[in-house]
This record gives C-alpha cells, sequence and structure tokens, in this order.
C-alpha cells in the first residue's frame, strides 16, 4: 500500500473525483448514511490517501489542521475516515488514523486531537491512545462520541503504532 498527502490545490481534477467517489461509496452507498459531504472543509484540509499497486483508493482521511477551528475547536481534527470493504480488517483504518496523527502534529503548536468518533468504534480509537471526553451524542440518527488524542514527549520517539 502507497500512502500519499495532498493539499487541495495539489489534488488534479481525476484524484479529487476518485476521492469524492470514495467517499461517497463507503458512506452513502455502504452505510445508508445521508449528510452534508461538501461542507466547505475540503479547500483547506490535508487528504491522506492509502493506493493500492494500481493506483486506486482503498483508503482515505481527512486531515484538518488546529488553524481551521472545525466543529468550533482550537485543536487538530480527522474526519471522512473510510476504508473499501474489500480490504477492511487488514490494519488500514488504524494505519490511515496514525499517519494522519503524524501528519497533523508535525510542526503544529497543538498537540492533540479531537474528532467525533461513531460510538461502535470507541474500542478502535482507544487503542490508538484516544480518550473519551463526552457522553453519547446523536450526528444524524448514529451514536457518536467525542474522543482526544495528545501527543506526549515519549509518543514522539516511538516507531511502532503512531509513527508507523
Amino acid at each position: 500500500m502507497k500512502f500519499v498527502c495532498y493539499t487541495f490545490e495539489e489534488l488534479d481534477k481525476q484524484t479529487l473525483y476518485e476521492i469524492l467517489a470514495h467517499r461517497q461509496d463507503v458512506f452513502v452507498l455502504g452505510r445508508h448514511d445521508i449528510y452534508r459531504d461538501l461542507d466547505g472543509f475540503d479547500q483547506k484540509s490535508l487528504h491522506l490517501l492509502a493506493l493500492d499497486e494500481d493506483g486506486r483508493i482503498q483508503g482515505y482521511v481527512r486531515l484538518l489542521p488546529a488553524s481551521l477551528h472545525y466543529d468550533g475547536c482550537e485543536e487538530n481534527a480527522f474526519g471522512r475516515l473510510s476504508v473499501k470493504e474489500s480490504v477492511r480488517g487488514q490494519g488500514l483504518g488504524r494505519e490511515l488514523v496514525c499517519r494522519g496523527i503524524d501528519i497533523l502534529l508535525q510542526n503544529n503548536e497543538c498537540q492533540s486531537v479531537r474528532i467525533s468518533a461513531m460510538a461502535y468504534l470507541e474500542n478502535f480509537y482507544q487503542n490508538i491512545g484516544f480518550q473519551r471526553t463526552s457522553e453519547v451524542f446523536d450526528i444524524s440518527g448514529v451514536p457518536h462520541v467525542t474522543m482526544r488524542y495528545t501527543r506526549t514527549r515519549n509518543d514522539s520517539k516511538k516507531s511502532d503504532g503512531i509513527n508507523g
């Protein structure tokens, strides 16, 4: 698997189209989750893609630096984490999250990441180092929890997991 990260300006039309198609396949068609995908943050975000040997998107995550104040917060964030059904269960989601955290925290004063996670994924995120910081709340009929990851000095030296 090859991992590449782009700013919006670096995306060519075809890659942008493939990202949007991937997100629609995973969220709208795969999960029947109707939501406003085009929310005005893609242009300001970083886009981390996992590509197979043929250059096809197998996984994706949108990275939102703290300076964007996404969801009104002053922390880094990520969202739209998605893995094609055919490659789930192979650690790709974890790899995308860990690489995304590294990218967000690299050369950034804010050393934490705040996400709204689907409640059923709480253990997945806890195993990476996130801590739950809220009660369960609803987003479009789906239970969510707020979770936060804060890098410690020891984390920045690790080569397993986050810096993988």
